[in-house]
């Protein structure tokens, strides 16, 4: 695992979990319930998935973000879901 892209520390712990069609979401103007979003950064499909820094708490990854499907307000949709769903769960496995 590579270090923080804030502040270099490498303490950073990588986040997974299976929902299924069970995630929410929500801003100020919309609600979001269904699949992960591909277009949040942290997962997509049945998948959450993500790394954050322990020291400084900043999410790994690209940002910022183009506006997303859940600040649209779109709904969940078949190209959400994670492609690579067989890898993942063997994965989640290995967290037991």
């Amino acid at each position: 695992m590579s270090n923080c892209q804030e502040c270099d520390s490498n303490r950073i712990i990588a986040v997974r979990g299976k929902t299924t069609d069970k995630f929410t979401a929500e801003t100020e103007d919309n609600d979001y319930e269904g699949y992960v979003p591909s277009d949040l950064g942290i997962g997509g499909g049945d998948y959450i998935k993500f790394s954050f820094c322990a020291d400084c708490g900043q999410i790994q990854g690209e940002f910022p973000l183009d506006e997303t499907d859940v600040e649209l307000g779109n709904d969940e949709s078949d190209d959400d879901e994670d492609e690579d769903n067989d890898s993942d769960d063997e994965d989640l496995q290995s967290w037991d």
